[in-house]
């Protein structure tokens, strides 16, 4: 994976430094995961495939293509991902059932029908006058 890292990064003609700035890491770290003295998080390699569009599956294996096609962040949706995946996975929870819910209100503020988890409406089961 560490070859697969420095070959992505390069590929990007990116240096150490300016790749670890976009992902909030430094240039060391980078080094050292390229090197193999470091090895790649889980949430390091989900980080750095959303914020690039590398595909998890050869950034980790070598299998299929590197990038994903049309996958592009914003500054802000960058930033906001790297602050989440610099939270604990409790915390991350905490943060998922938030925007759960701050997405269901917004919701009925708009005057429009909860959905399950699946998607699909929920039945009205509030009573109707008959």
């Amino acid at each position: 994976m560490k070859k697969r890292l420095k070959l992505f990064r390069k590929s990007l003609g990116l240096t150490q430094g300016e790749f670890g700035k976009k992902i909030a890491m430094s240039d060391v770290a980078i080094s050292h995961m390229e090197s193999g003295r470091t090895a790649l998080s889980g949430q390091n390699i989900k980080l750095i495939c959303l914020t690039f569009g590398v595909r998890e599956e050869w950034l980790r294996e070598g299998k299929g293509e590197m990038m994903d096609e049309g996958v592009t962040l914003s500054g802000r949706e960058r930033h906001l991902l790297e602050l989440f995946y610099k939270l604990s996975p409790k915390a991350q929870q905490m943060v998922i059932e938030y925007t759960e819910k701050l997405l269901a209100d917004e919701k009925a503020l708009r005057g429009e029908e909860p959905e399950t988890e699946k998607g699909e409406r929920r039945a009205d089961t509030s009573e109707k006058p008959v």
